[in-house]
């Protein structure tokens, strides 16, 4: 069934082999990949607002995800967006969940959430491939990874200022978008060896091959500075929930599509009661109401989105100085040697978004580092790409 032609597409064990060409499988043509991403992340960064950057990011996965609740759908989160693949038989239902999205981000963030959408057909006869692989992240979770010319072109096509218009996800329609499931209520988790680096990777080699060498020389790299250890950047002993005088401003946010007013009070409440009982449940080791104290943060940091491939290696690690050095040093040689372009950020924690279909297993939670953490990344790596163009 090509509606669901996800699930005929084999499971990678190994973060390794997401590099992989035989992994991956063709997304078929009348798919679309959809776009989105906050205009002027970078500035509303650097006002202090990435938590908010970031939550419109997820909310983008979580509005589509609930409005396909049937389906598995390939999804990578950004940090200051997303992108996903919906069959073009969901295209009206996904149209009007993303509508609402954007209203969300103009009427709870005063922030404008761009959002595009690109036929997979018309990207592949322009000669741009697109698929897609699934990477078994936990015994719980399995994370879309994806590949091809298609991303990056569908990318350019709706920036375009020309041509954008024509890829836009249209104001008129219908604007419903259910966010049931998205929780943002978990203190940023300090780094245990100095830094937490949002790194993102894009080989530049002329052939499919030798990009694919370049990545994995990438992986090796991070392997051997981390000695066998992936570098999560989540760990149960720095998971802390929110507190009774926590704000939980960006979940009440999105549950009441305000700032402010009485629906927005009720969500604040809602989510400051339920942390608390969470936060009980979790130091005795209890279970109610479908949360079990002991397992969910083990189910959390096995469920944690902290690596990805879509055309370019995007991790979240948590890194020693000296970690960092080697493998700033290594990324400066490729990139002297015309291989990759990057981008690094580092902060001294990471942040937690939630999408939660259930307590006991069903749930993913997306990383990113604080202060900018993908978005300023990705700022770097584009003024590296831009450097090579001017030296052409």
């Amino acid at each position: 069934m090509l509606e669901d032609f996800l699930h005929a597409v084999p499971e990678i064990e190994r973060f390794a082999d997401v590099i992989e060409p035989h992994y991956y499988r063709d997304a078929p043509d009348h798919w679309h990949i959809v776009l989105t991403d906050v205009r002027g992340s970078t500035k509303a960064i650097e006002a202090g607002r990435y938590r908010d950057v970031n939550a419109l990011g997820v909310a983008s996965i979580v509005a589509i995800r609930n409005a396909t609740p049937d389906l598995e759908l390939p999804y990578v989160f950004g940090g200051d967006g997303a992108t996903l693949l919906i069959p073009d038989s969901r295209r009206a239902v996904c149209e009007a969940a993303l509508r609402g999205v954007r209203k969300l981000a103009r009427s709870a963030f005063e922030l404008e959430l761009r959002v595009g959408m690109v036929q997979v057909g018309a990207l592949r006869s322009a000669g741009h491939g697109v698929q897609v692989a699934r990477f078994r992240a936990s015994p719980f979770v399995r994370l879309a990874m994806l590949r091809g010319s298609g991303i990056a072109q569908a990318e350019r096509w709706v920036k375009d200022p020309e041509v954008g218009a024509r890829y836009a996800v249209s104001e008129d329609g219908p604007d419903a978008a259910s966010f049931e499931g998205f929780e943002c209520r978990w203190q940023p988790v300090p780094s245990r060896r100095g830094h937490i680096v949002s790194v993102i990777v894009q080989a530049l080699d002329a052939t499919e091959a030798e990009r694919a060498q370049s990545y994995r020389r990438t992986i090796a790299t991070l392997e051997a500075a981390l000695e066998g250890d992936a570098g999560r950047p989540v760990s149960v002993r720095g998971l802390k929930l929110g507190t009774l005088f926590g704000k939980y401003r960006i979940e009440a946010r999105l549950r009441s599509g305000a700032a402010e007013g009485p629906g927005f009070r009720a969500a604040q409440a809602r989510a400051r009661k339920e942390s608390l009982l969470g936060r009980a449940l979790i130091a005795l080791g209890l279970s109610a109401g479908g949360f079990d104290g002991k397992a969910y943060p083990q189910e959390l940091v096995a469920n944690s989105d902290f690596r990805k491939f879509d055309e370019a290696l995007r991790m979240v690690l948590d890194l020693s100085g000296e970690q960092l050095a080697v493998v700033e040093a290594e990324l400066e040689r490729m990139r002297a040697e015309g291989h990759v372009v990057y981008g690094l950020h580092r902060a001294p924690s990471a942040l937690i978004t939630c999408y939660l279909r259930s307590y006991s297993g069903d749930h993913v939670h997306f990383v990113d580092g604080s202060d900018g953490g993908y978005a300023l990344a990705a700022r770097q790596l584009k003024a590296q790409l831009a450097e090579l163009r001017a030296a052409k």
